[in-house]
């Protein structure tokens, strides 16, 4: 199984100069609460949650629309892998980095989807139930969960 079999392809995402308060209104209106954020050529460069937006306001002493999304992921790495990745390799970077999403890219960075803990939750549910392919096992899915939520 890979990537590209379970990510979500139809993302909202923000341009590195778009404010924060730009950002939560479009976790707002997708029902998110993370979104990646691309420069101007749509390459993905940071991906920010509303947790991250919260704490730079409150930390900054700055309104919402003050600050861009490229200050808050300027300096952060960005986690991504590639939709023909197999699904296990994503698996051991969300591990590795404690990760909840991957912001999955083309050769040439630009972002084609995320691929969240959600996602990968629902499809070995599906693998358990018979209802699809057992190539993601609850167990996998269960290492990755505890591997991300571990305090750190």
């Amino acid at each position: 199984m890979n990537v590209g079999d379970i990510m979500v392809s139809q993302v909202s995402c923000c341009e590195s100069g778009e404010n924060l308060e730009t950002a939560a209104i479009k976790m707002q209106d997708n029902d998110c609460g993370s979104i990646p954020v691309t420069d101007t050529r749509g390459a993905a460069i940071g991906m920010i949650t509303d947790r991250d937006i919260a704490i730079a306001a409150a930390a900054r002493h700055k309104a919402l629309w003050e600050i861009t999304t490229g200050e808050l992921v300027t300096g952060t790495p960005v986690y991504s892998c590639r939709d023909t990745d197999n699904i296990r390799e994503a698996l051991a970077i969300m591990q590795r980095e404690k990760v909840r999403r991957l912001a999955v890219i083309n050769t040439d960075g630009r972002l084609m989807g995320v691929l969240s803990l959600d996602d990968i939750v629902a499809c070995s549910e599906r693998g358990i139930r018979g209802e699809g392919s057992p190539d993601l096992s609850y167990e996998d899915t269960m290492l990755t969960l505890k591997a991300v939520c571990k305090h750190h």
